[in-house]
C-alpha cells in the first residue's frame, strides 16, 4: 500500500484486530490524500496467536500498535521512514540526522485517530514533551482547536515504560463481543 510501511524487524508482529488494523488504514490513506507524499512506518502489533510479545510489556490481544511519527526532511520534504526515530520536544531528531518531528501530519494523525467511532480508541501514549507540542500546535490553529480536549484526553505518557518520543503507542478498547478475553496489560 502506497501509504503506509511496516518496519522490517516487524515482520511477524503485526497481528491485529480487525477494528485496529481497519484504523490505522482508514488514518493513514486519510492522511496521504489530504498532504500527498504521506506514508505511516508502523511497528509491531501482536504476533499471530497472541500472548506475550518479547520488548513489550502490551501488544498481547491484537489492540496495540505502534506507529512512527511522520517527519520532514532537512529540505522539508515528508521523510519516508524505514525506523523510529526519536525526538525531543523542540521537534528536532535527536539522533543527528536533520530529521523534523512534522507537527501537522502529526496532529492531523491523531485527530483521525480521535474522531474514528469505529475502532474505540483507548488512548495514545506519547511523551509528555511531544503532547506538549502538538497541543501548543494545535492551538496556534483556529480549524484544530475544536479537537484539543477530545486529542489531549487520549494521550497518556505510561509510567514505568519508555518514552514513547520516537512512536506513538496507540490501542483500542475491548470489544465487548471479546470482554473476559482481553488482557490490561502493562501500560508500554
Amino acid at each position: 500500500k502506497p501509504h503506509l510501511r511496516i518496519q522490517t524487524k516487524s515482520g511477524d508482529r503485526v497481528y491485529g484486530h480487525p477494528a485496529l488494523v481497519l484504523m490505522l488504514d482508514r488514518s493513514f490513506r486519510q492522511i496521504a490524500k489530504a498532504r500527498p507524499g504521506s506514508v505511516a512506518l508502523v511497528g509491531d502489533l501482536s504476533s499471530e496467536r497472541g500472548g506475550p510479545l518479547s520488548g513489550h510489556h502490551s501488544h498481547q490481544s491484537g489492540r496495540d500498535a505502534d506507529v512512527a511519527f511522520y517527519a520532514r526532511d532537512a529540505k522539508g520534504r515528508p521523510a519516508k521512514l524505514d525506523r523510529f526515530v526519536a525526538f525531543g520536544g523542540d521537534g528536532k531528531a535527536k539522533d543527528g540526522s536533520g530529521l523534523v518531528f512534522d507537527d501537522e501530519r502529526n496532529w492531523l494523525l491523531v485527530v483521525a485517530w480521535a474522531r474514528d467511532d469505529r475502532a474505540d480508541l483507548g488512548h495514545i501514549f506519547v511523551s509528555n514533551a511531544l503532547r506538549g507540542r502538538l497541543l501548543r500546535y494545535a492551538a496556534t490553529r483556529a480549524d484544530a482547536k475544536p479537537f484539543i480536549p477530545l486529542v489531549a484526553a487520549l494521550f497518556k505518557q505510561p509510567e514505568n515504560a519508555e518514552f514513547h518520543d520516537d512512536h506513538f503507542h496507540v490501542r483500542i478498547r475491548c470489544p465487548k463481543l471479546h470482554e473476559g478475553l482481553c488482557h490490561e496489560e502493562g501500560r508500554r
